[in-house]
């Protein structure tokens, strides 16, 4: 074999070697991270609580495992703050003390999962949606300033396990 069809064979080999690696190459994953807590209050008394489960039939209160909030989100699925990030919504126990405090539900996605609400931010009704981006029907709930018990509510049939989005105003 000649010296130029030995080349020719090594540049081949090498030029197929970079071709399967870039065909084989795993595509790059987002990274993942859960969150139960979107509120900025202090102690997080004063925000809007979607429930996992439904309102106790003698308590008033929210059951189950929670997520907070004290801004609108407009897909429960999630957000991508920078593209490279998927940040999933969830809900957790012992965000709240005396409400929250169960682990039925903990880690279940936000969306289509939540089964009652309470509002305790002052003067700012929350309407949570059927739809991602706040379409369809919807049910709002007037802040109480302050004190989760005795003030959740179910969410109406139309949107328990039905829930995409909420919105404060």
């Amino acid at each position: 074999m000649t010296p130029t069809i030995r080349n020719l064979i090594r540049s081949l080999a090498a030029a197929l070697l970079l071709a399967a690696g870039i065909f084989c190459a795993q595509p790059a994953q987002a990274a993942t991270s859960y969150e139960s807590d979107g509120c900025t209050s202090s102690g997080n008394n004063y925000c809007f609580v979607l429930y996992y489960n439904s309102v106790g039939s003698t308590t008033n209160s929210g059951q189950g495992s929670c997520y907070i909030s004290n801004r609108s989100v407009p897909d429960h699925y999630g957000y991508s703050p920078n593209g490279a990030t998927l940040v999933r919504l969830v809900f957790h126990y012992g965000m709240l003390p005396g409400t929250c405090t169960t682990d039925s539900g903990d880690g279940t996605p936000l969306k289509n999962n939540a089964a009652s609400i309470a509002n305790a931010e002052c003067g700012v009704y929350n309407r949570v949606y059927w739809g991602s981006g706040y379409q369809s029907i919807s049910q709002a709930i007037y802040g109480s300033c302050g004190g989760y018990g005795g003030m959740a509510q179910n969410l109406v049939p139309e949107l328990k396990n039905n829930n995409a989005s909420h919105k404060r105003y």
